[in-house]
């Protein structure tokens, strides 16, 4: 019964972000630019989105469908489909200068396609990562401070991937290269083949604070 569950809501989890995703690209095209503020204090985020966008057919049924993930979040079946991935990040001591970055991610697994974005700040020594979904929902927020890391998620039947490998991730992505201006890079495909999936950096807008 349990694994009957798991699935179910496998499945509806996979349809209402595949659906939320595509509802999300067409309100992009029209969106108005987005104020972020999000706080230095260690586990205290928070986030100011003022956006204009048409939502269709999709993107209700896609909240329909969130709704019902989010039940199941609840439930002690619900692993993440995508297992921890070990991998070094950076001390933010050595990541120059302060900026708020945004990133359209997707992951991309076994029965998994996965879009989310992603606020990235960082101001003095704290590094901080929200996750949103299609909607706008919050999926997890991360402060790394040096190299100890803070980590607020939501449970696996909404979230299939650990918060932890989406930083590890981005450093890989932004940070590997010491020193080199963030306007440089271009969006990138990550193949964790050893962990059995990929991961996809597009990035939405970036600046200094």
């Amino acid at each position: 019964m349990r694994e009957f569950g798991r699935r179910i809501c496998s499945v509806v989890q996979r349809a209402a972000m595949r659906w939320a995703g595509k509802s999300r690209v067409r309100a992009r095209r029209v969106a108005a630019p987005r104020r972020i503020a999000v706080s230095d204090s260690l586990g205290i985020t928070a986030f100011n989105l003022s956006r204009t966008g048409a939502y269709d057919l999709l993107g209700i049924a896609a909240a329909i469908l969130l709704s019902f993930t989010a039940a199941c979040s609840w439930l002690p079946f619900a692993p993440r489909s995508i297992p921890d991935c070990p991998g070094a990040i950076r001390s933010t001591d050595d990541i120059r200068g302060d900026f708020t970055i945004r990133e359209w991610v997707t992951v991309r697994a076994e029965g998994v396609d996965f879009p989310f974005e992603l606020i990235v700040q960082k101001k003095e020594r704290e590094l901080v990562l929200i996750g949103l979904s299609p909607l706008g929902a919050k999926l997890f927020s991360i402060v790394q401070t040096g190299i100890e890391t803070n980590v607020d998620a939501l449970p696996g039947a909404v979230l299939p991937i650990p918060p932890l490998n989406v930083l590890r991730d981005l450093h890989r992505f932004r940070f590997s290269q010491l020193g080199a201006p963030i306007s440089e890079f271009e969006p990138a495909v990550f193949d964790r083949a050893d962990c059995g999936y990929s991961i996809r950096f597009e990035t939405l807008s970036e600046g200094p604070l």
